[in-house]
C-alpha cells in the first residue's frame, strides 16, 4: 500500500482508494424445495485520480500500480473535471452493524428457508414457487490524499418468496440490518395475496381513489420523482425542479436521511468519505434542497449532502439515502371504496423529466360497500407532481421498502383503465 501511495502522490494531483468487501451467504427455494446453500465473497477496488483537473478511474480486483496507472492514462483524455476531492469525515449511526449476521450458517439458512416454505404453506394449497434468504457482510475502506482514511462494516439480511397458485402469483420481501427479518410474515403475505388474486376480473376505465402499498409507493416513486431532485440533473436541466422555495407537491415532506438508526441506507460516511445528514428536499411539498455526491455539489456551490454512493461500477454517484415520506393526515381505514395496489409493473418506464407514467398493477383489489374483489389487467396513469397534489390520507403500516420509509397511500381521483 505504502508503494501504491507514494506512486500516486508523485503522478497525480490528487486520489482517492476504496475498497469493497462483500461476502454472502444464501439459500435458494424453487417449488417448494430448498435448492441451493452458497457463499461468496467479492473484493473490488477503485482508484479515482485527478491530474490537470481532469478525473481519471478505473477498478480491478487486485489494487497495483498498474491500475493506477490505467486511471492516470484516463484522467489525461477525459472531459470529467473535478478540482478537489473531499476531506474525510464520519458520524456515528445506530444499528448498521450486527455481530449476529456474521456467525450465521448453513443451520441457520435452512431453518429460515422451511420457515418460510411452510409459513406459505399454512394458508392453501399454494406453492412456495421461488425465492430466497441471504445474509451479507459488507466491509469498505475509503484513502485520499487529504488524509481520509475511513473504514466502516455494514450487515444485511434479506429474504424474498413468490407464491403461486392456479393463474395468480403474487410476492413479499423483508429486509434489515440486523438477523432479525420477519420470514413469517414474508411467507403468509405473499401466500395470501396470491390467493385473495384468483378469479380477478375486469372493471371500468375511469377514475378512482387508489391506495398504493408501501411497495408500490416505493416502485413508483424511485423512478418518476426521486432522480428529479438530484443536483446533477437539476444542472443537466433533466429536472422540473428548478427553482428552491416553489411548491411542486401537496402537503407531504420528504427527507433524506442516511444516520437513520437501523436504515438500510444508514452509514457513518458516504462512499466518498462525506458523513451523511438529514436533508429536507420538500418540506409541505415546498422545494427546499437538493441532494448530491460531491462533484456535483461543488459544481452547484453547495454543501454535499453525503449521497455519493457506488453501484457495481464502484463510480460515485447521487443516490438517496433513506427517503422518508411524512404527510399530516393518517387513517387507519384507507382501503374503504378503493382500488388497492399492492405493486407495480414497469415502474421503471415513468419519465423522471416530465414525471409522468402509465404502469400495470399487479395484485390489485376493488374495495366497495365492504367487500373486496380481485381485479386484473388495471393500468394507471398520470403525472407523479399531480398525483401527490391529490393525497387524502398515509395509513399506519410504515415499512421500509429498499431506501423509502413510507406507509400505504391513499390518493384521489386517479385516472385507471381496466
Amino acid at each position: 500500500m505504502d508503494e501504491i501511495i507514494r506512486y500516486l502522490d508523485k503522478n497525480t494531483d490528487a486520489w482517492e482508494i476504496y475498497c469493497n468487501k462483500t461476502s454472502s451467504k444464501s439459500i435458494s427455494i424453487e417449488k417448494g424445495k430448498i435448492k441451493i446453500i452458497e457463499s461468496s465473497e467479492d473484493l473490488d477496488y477503485a482508484v479515482r485520480v485527478i491530474v490537470n483537473g481532469k478525473v481519471g478511474f478505473a477498478t480491478s480486483s487486485n489494487l497495483s500500480i498498474e491500475l493506477c496507472e490505467r486511471a492516470i492514462k484516463i484522467a489525461r483524455i477525459s472531459e470529467e473535471k473535478l478540482k478537489e476531492l473531499p476531506i474525510g469525515k464520519k458520524v456515528d449511526v445506530e444499528g448498521v452493524y450486527d455481530a449476529k449476521v456474521e456467525r450465521i450458517d448453513s443451520d441457520w439458512l435452512i431453518e429460515s428457508a422451511e420457515t418460510l416454505i411452510n409459513s406459505a404453506r399454512e394458508v392453501g394449497d399454494v406453492n412456495p414457487a421461488q425465492g430466497y434468504v441471504e445474509a451479507s457482510v459488507e466491509e469498505i475502506r475509503l484513502m485520499n490524499s487529504y488524509g481520509t482514511d475511513l473504514e466502516e462494516k455494514l450487515t444485511m439480511c434479506e429474504t424474498f418468496l413468490e407464491c403461486v397458485i392456479g393463474d395468480s402469483s403474487a410476492f413479499e420481501f423483508d429486509q434489515s440490518r440486523t438477523s432479525k427479518i420477519d420470514l413469517e410474515f414474508v411467507g403468509k403475505r405473499s401466500a395470501e395475496i396470491a390467493v385473495k388474486s384468483l378469479k380477478a376480473e375486469k372493471i371500468e376505465k375511469g377514475t378512482y381513489d387508489v391506495v398504493l402499498s408501501p411497495i408500490a409507493v416505493h416502485e413508483l416513486l424511485s423512478y418518476a420523482l426521486y432522480p428529479a431532485f438530484f443536483a446533477e440533473n437539476v444542472l443537466k436541466r433533466r429536472s422540473p425542479l428548478t427553482e428552491i422555495g416553489k411548491q411542486y407537491l401537496g402537503e407531504i415532506t420528504l427527507i433524506d436521511d442516511g444516520t437513520i438508526p437501523y436504515g438500510l441506507i444508514s452509514f457513518s460516511f458516504d462512499d466518498e468519505g462525506v458523513e451523511p445528514k438529514e436533508t429536507i428536499v420538500f418540506e409541505e411539498g415546498v422545494l427546499k434542497s437538493y441532494i448530491t455526491d460531491f462533484r456535483h455539489a461543488l459544481e452547484m456551490g453547495i454543501e454535499p449532502t453525503g449521497n455519493g454512493l457506488r453501484g457495481d461500477d464502484l463510480y460515485p454517484t447521487t443516490s438517496p439515502t433513506n427517503v422518508v415520506l411524512e404527510f399530516k393526515e393518517e387513517s387507519k381505514n384507507i382501503e374503504e371504496d378503493a382500488l388497492i395496489v399492492h405493486a407495480l409493473i414497469g415502474a421503471h418506464t415513468s419519465n423522471p423529466v416530465s414525471g409522468d407514467f402509465s404502469l400495470e398493477c399487479m395484485n390489485a383489489f376493488l374495495v366497495k360497500e365492504g367487500e373486496s374483489k380481485a381485479v386484473k389487467s388495471v393500468m394507471i396513469y398520470g403525472n407523479v407532481y399531480e398525483l401527490l397534489k391529490n393525497v387524502e390520507a398515509f395509513g399506519k403500516d410504515v415499512r421500509q421498502i429498499e431506501n423509502t420509509i413510507t406507509p400505504s397511500i391513499r390518493f384521489r381521483d386517479v385516472v385507471v383503465s381496466g
